[in-house]
């Protein structure tokens, strides 16, 4: 009679496919691996301690303390550095404040913790000398991942979740479902450690996972291995389209004396599905990182291209974009005003946090709701029909009738500094914000402007 397999046995067959299809690591190789006590990293130690085995792998393991849950995350510590020492495994331990480098970041705990993670892991390789860095992701999280980036507006790239090899990062347990880690330890009779915060729906990820996934899997059980099929086959798309996307931006984005441009007439030949890819790929470079490219920004860059030569858009980290009669041309740097009272305008723009209501009020520093800014805002003096938006239901006053009912005297009237986008005032520095642009429950991205310098 045939005993059954192991499931010990047939994670290890499974992973050592995995590898093997995306060859992973050398013979030899030096790997450092993230452990944090979970299910997934342990059992990641396990897969690489079996390759140390039969492949003579060299591991480094490391482990991140976010100083977030007291004595449960000192627990996982002490559980991870005993769980290394028994197998001999060398462990790297880090603590490190999460929540403070949070609000210093001005981003999630989310956030800071996964760049947290990543650079002492890159710490660890340049120092150690190692060849990769491993994580324990699995089936589960590539299907999280996913949706998340389905929900938050993602293109083709997005759709392909997280890759099992990219660069120096591997993922060799990419392939394996969350209940197949859990069982195949439970076997082996090996514990870990349970993040209770993982059952709170305190982050994106958790509530996804808690509520989105488990009411996938209860109209199809098979819905998470069905999305990993999914980025798979997106993944080869999106290899064809960064092809595509590289060549078509070479002819179109070019670079001369007076810096970058996108021309106009070699960018209206490119096939409209590559369009958006190519204005995500250039903001990206320009700007020097794309997490800071929003789906906002890229529809501000085509819509640019059908605008008068002289109109500019602002964005992300300093960069300012005018539409020109050849096409687009990119600049970093503030913009100063147009005339030479000596005052600037300095424009950020950002996304807006979340639940964030609540906007300073004070006399040189404003807040705007980017999205249905048209043009880039100019810092100017009166003209003839100038006027302010004074209530949401769109009642209009001429500047010259505000001045009159403020008692301006005349002779300072025509020295009063005004921000407009085109014809439409924005805001009379030092008095009155337009209605207009005023910052609402359905605003996305704000847009500050701070006026400085001056006598």
């Amino acid at each position: 009679m045939q005993t059954e397999e192991k499931r010990w046995d047939i994670l290890k067959k499974k992973t050592e496919r995995y590898e093997r299809r995306w060859n992973m690591a050398e013979d030899g190789s030096h790997i450092i691996a993230g452990i944090s006590g979970g299910a997934d990293s342990v059992c990641l130690l396990f897969v690489l301690l079996e390759w140390k085995r039969t492949r003579n792998i060299h591991i480094t393991a490391v482990h991140v303390n976010h100083m977030l849950r007291g004595e449960e995350a000192l627990r996982d510590e002490r559980f991870v550095e005993e769980l290394c020492k028994k197998h001999g495994v060398p462990c790297r331990v880090f603590r490190i404040d999460v929540a403070e480098e949070a609000r210093m970041r001005k981003c999630s705990e989310e956030e800071a913790g996964r760049d947290i993670r990543r650079a002492c892991m890159e710490q660890v390789l340049r120092e150690s000398h190692g060849d990769r860095i491993a994580f324990a992701h699995h089936q589960d999280d590539n299907a999280e991942t996913v949706i998340m980036n389905l929900i938050r507006g993602t293109g083709v790239k997005g759709m392909r979740g997280i890759r099992p090899c990219s660069g120096i990062y591997i993922r060799p347990l990419l392939g394996l479902r969350r209940r197949e880690i859990e069982d195949a330890l439970e076997e082996m009779g090996q514990d870990w450690c349970d993040d209770a915060t993982n059952h709170q729906d305190i982050y994106t990820r958790n509530r996804i996972r808690n509520r989105v996934m488990r009411e996938l899997e209860d109209i199809n059980p098979k819905a998470v291995g069905h999305i990993a099929q999914l980025s798979d086959k997106i993944s080869e798309l999106w290899e064809y389209m960064e092809a595509e996307t590289a060549k078509y931006k070479k002819r179109c984005f070019v670079e001369d004396e007076d810096g970058w441009i996108l021309k106009k007439e070699e960018f209206l030949d490119v096939p409209d599905p590559f369009r958006k890819e190519i204005a995500k790929s250039i903001l990206a470079q320009i700007c020097g990182k794309e997490k800071d490219i929003s789906a906002v920004h890229v529809e501000n860059l085509l819509g640019l291209m059908e605008k008068q030569p002289g109109k500019e858009v602002d964005f992300p980290c300093d960069t300012c974009a005018e539409k020109t009669y050849e096409g687009i041309r990119f600049r970093k740097g503030e913009r100063k005003k147009e005339d030479n009272s000596g005052l600037f305008i300095r424009i950020r723009v950002f996304p807006r946090e979340n639940g964030e209501k609540n906007w300073p009020d004070t006399p040189y520093t404003k807040w705007f709701d980017y999205d249905i800014i048209k043009s880039r805002p100019v810092l100017r003096n009166r003209r003839p029909g100038d006027y302010i938006l004074i209530d949401r239901q769109g009642n209009r006053q001429k500047i010259k009738k505000f001045f009159i009912n403020e008692k301006i005297p005349k002779e300072k009237r025509e020295s009063i500094p005004l921000v407009a986008d085109g014809d439409e005032i924005m805001w009379i520095v030092g008095y009155r914000q337009s209605k207009a642009y005023q910052i609402t429950d359905k605003t996305t991205t704000i847009m500050e402007i701070e006026i400085y310098g001056g006598e």
